[in-house]
């Protein structure tokens, strides 16, 4: 028993006698002289059919079979179906880099390897000079926050300095000169008050700063600048470290630039 296969399609098969046989057919039995006879067992299959051996039995494969056709020759029998095979598939070759898309193009696409540059050493020089100067600028910057800060809390805003003392102008121990002295918009002025009585007041004009540039303090100190026995007045413009000084002179009623 077994199954042939051709690429003929659902035609039919032939006898070796010529004779067409399909499965709507009756079969053609075929009997030669000497052989024994099977009418007996055909009639029992007619009944119960028999059981189709593992070799015939159909399987899903996928593709079309055509129904079982059966030749008997002798006590042989031949059954056949057709198969129309299908055409075998090519592998499926990967996309030439022409059909990759662009962006997986540029992903595979090696990146060359860029060579380190060496930096000389004037570069490094100089990144330092950069350092120290920004250090410096922001240290004075600090400095000079931290002075205004000091004079804002000391002198208050108009810079204002008040001091007694006791000069020789109608004044003693017990009612000394009271002396005021004020940044008034960058116009530097003295004000005294002779034994602190305020109807006999004077002023002086010291000096002027343009733009008033740093609004510096103004302090007064009391000196013998020209060793006559008289106290003379020192004004001083400015912080300790940028400090201008104006001296006037004592003439025994009142101060004056020169003697």
């Amino acid at each position: 028993m077994f199954e042939q296969r051709s690429g003929l399609g659902k035609r039919g098969g032939w006898t070796s006698h010529g004779q067409r046989v399909t499965a709507r057919q009756p079969q053609i039995q075929i009997k030669k002289s000497g052989e024994p006879d099977i009418e007996e067992d055909e009639s029992n299959e007619d009944v119960y059919p028999p059981r189709l051996p593992t070799s015939t039995r159909r399987y899903n494969v996928g593709y079309d079979i055509s129904d079982e056709e059966v030749i008997q020759q002798g006590n042989q029998r031949f059954h056949i179906r057709y198969v129309d095979i299908p055409k075998r598939q090519q592998a499926q070759l990967p996309p030439t880099p022409a059909q990759q898309n662009p962006r997986q193009q540029e992903i595979y696409k090696e990146q060359p390897v860029q060579q380190k540059r060496k930096v000389h050493w004037l570069v490094y020089v100089g990144l330092g000079l950069i350092l120290m100067l920004l250090g410096w600028y922001g240290f004075s910057s600090l400095g000079t926050w931290w002075q205004m800060h000091q004079d804002d809390t000391t002198y208050g805003n108009p810079r204002t300095f008040q001091t007694d003392a006791v000069v020789g102008h109608a004044d003693s121990s017990t009612s000394p000169t009271h002396f005021i002295a004020v940044n008034l918009n960058g116009n530097i002025l003295v004000i005294e008050l002779p034994g602190g009585d305020a109807a006999k007041a004077r002023s002086y004009t010291i000096t002027s700063i343009p733009g008033n540039a740093g609004n510096p303090p103004v302090k007064l100190v009391f000196q013998d600048i020209n060793r006559d026995g008289k106290l003379d007045l020192v004004v001083q413009i400015g912080d300790p470290e940028q400090v201008v000084t104006v001296i006037l002179f004592n003439n025994g009623t009142q101060f004056v630039s020169k003697l």
